[in-house]
């Protein structure tokens, strides 16, 4: 099988799996991490895959690394390939919530919202704490 781009953004948020250039079929992309690493020292890689793909299975691309393994000078690594990510949103990816937060820690993307915050007082669910 080879996947090849759709033409001039026409597809929107998918790609197009052709098999033997009678079959196209588009699929949706999404930004997600890729778990590397061993137990307790996790590593992961931030790639364009299909949403049938399993977590670390087949991708379309590698866009960058993050190390959430603090350093000794206490920071946390993350390499993003800018141009790349950018591309696949303008094509309608959809980043995962853990990539959508790592990418507004870059300055790609505004920061998500932050849930329950903008909730009224009796929904926020105080009522039950504390008894």
């Amino acid at each position: 099988s080879i996947l090849a781009p759709g033409r001039k953004g026409a597809l929107g948020p998918r790609r197009k799996l052709c098999v033997r250039r009678k079959l196209c079929v588009a699929m949706p992309v999404r930004l997600r991490l890729q778990r590397f690493g061993r137990l307790h020292k996790p590593f992961y890689h931030i790639v364009a895959a299909d949403v049938k793909a399993p977590r670390d299975g087949r991708f379309l691309e590698k866009l960058g690394t993050y190390d959430p393994i603090p350093d000794r000078s206490g920071n946390k690594h993350l390499r993003v390939d800018v141009k790349r990510v950018e591309h696949w949103l303008m094509y309608g990816a959809e980043p995962s919530e853990p990539v959508a937060k790592l990418l507004a820690r870059a300055h790609v993307l505004p920061p998500p919202p932050r849930r329950g915050l903008n909730l009224p007082e009796g929904e926020r669910g105080v009522e039950g704490r504390g008894k």
